[in-house]
């Protein structure tokens, strides 16, 4: 089977990573990587041979706008792993368009032209899936559920070395988008800022400088700490060095679709997590099983980092049985297993 990546894709995306570096492992399977830059100055009679040559095309995340370009170019089967709907994140996430603007419906026809040239269409989670079905219009039966997953050579347990004793280390990492709720985490940081626990907050984004005010400037919190980004390479011994990992708590329509990368990630890491209760997140975790689920109130969120800081016995619980799962059932071979599987 000979798979084309192509598209204006972000190489070093995880989602993408995930796939591709299962997809590299597989004896069945020829990938021909062929990122470009930009869809004006590619070369279109090259990209057109490549197309014409495979037996699939897959268009990575984001690339809305690529589905319809490649689909002038060839009669090969295209597979898009949208990840995202562009008008549920422009309108109603992020809020940067008015949901009865000529924006807001073009962003609407962004996903739907997309995903309906696309042949197949992977969605991340179930309910993405109804999402696209159900607002976008989407027909059901070219859809396929491809779980984000982890790449296990990348995000693996680190035993840590305690030569003194050390505070108790809550962490979160993203990109400080609204979805994530980090607001939520730095107001939880100020009702325990008199317990013997530190948050570890890692990254950047359009948040961010909110979010570093209101816990530096308005709270003037000293149990906090914010690193900025990490290199993808570090970002496995930073995560590492955390006692309880944060997932997200935005409380958005988009954020209860979702099972976001950092989650696998803490999961891959034998960490347990705390992260806001969703329809997305109970696909695949299972509430005081292998995750603890909470709300969006920060009072919730404090209430379960204390309880997880005093009762060892079930933290150990949630990060052993969420480390068995998702690196056995949802690693880099099992969603490469489960890609080619949908093309038949």
């Amino acid at each position: 089977m000979k798979i084309l990546v192509t598209g204006a894709y972000e190489t070093d995306y995880n989602r993408t990573l995930v796939i591709l570096s299962g997809l590299r492992k597989r004896s069945d399977v020829e990938l021909i990587e062929f990122p470009y830059a930009s869809r004006r100055k590619v070369d279109k009679r090259l990209l057109k041979h490549k197309c014409d040559a495979a037996d699939f095309v897959f268009i990575p995340s984001f690339m809305h706008a690529d589905v319809r370009f490649i689909k002038r170019l060839t009669d090969t089967v295209v597979v898009f792993d949208p990840l995202i709907s562009r008008y549920l994140t422009k309108v109603f996430d992020y809020k940067q368009v008015w949901r009865y603007s000529p924006r807001a419906l073009k962003n609407f026809y962004k996903d739907k032209i997309a995903m309906g040239l696309a042949d197949i269409v992977f969605c991340d989670t179930n309910a993405h899936r109804d999402y696209f079905e159900k607002t976008i219009g989407i027909d059901r039966s070219k859809m396929h559920v491809l779980p984000v997953g982890i790449n296990t050579d990348d995000f693996m347990p680190i035993v840590n070395k305690v030569d003194q004793p050390k505070k108790f280390k809550v962490g979160f990492y993203g990109k400080f988008i609204p979805l994530q709720g980090a607001d939520k985490i730095v107001e939880a940081a100020r009702i325990l800022n008199e317990e013997d626990i530190v948050f570890e907050m890692i990254g950047e984004g359009v948040e961010f400088p909110e979010v570093k005010k209101l816990a530096l400037d308005k709270h003037q919190l000293t149990n906090i700490n914010f690193h900025g980004n990490v290199p993808y390479d570090q970002l496995n011994a930073a995560i590492n060095q955390f006692d309880i990992c944060l997932g997200i708590f935005g409380g958005t329509e988009k954020a209860n679709l979702v099972i976001p990368n950092k989650v696998y990630h803490y999961a891959g890491i034998q960490k347990p997590i705390i992260t806001q209760d969703s329809i997305g997140v109970r696909e695949i975790f299972a509430n005081e099983e292998d995750i603890l689920l909470s709300s969006t109130d920060p009072e919730d969120i404090a209430r379960h980092i204390l309880r997880l800081k005093a009762d060892k016995v079930l933290s150990d619980k949630i990060a052993n049985n969420a480390y068995s799962k998702i690196s056995g059932e949802y690693n880099e071979v099992k969603i490469a297993e489960m890609f080619v599987k949908a093309l038949g």
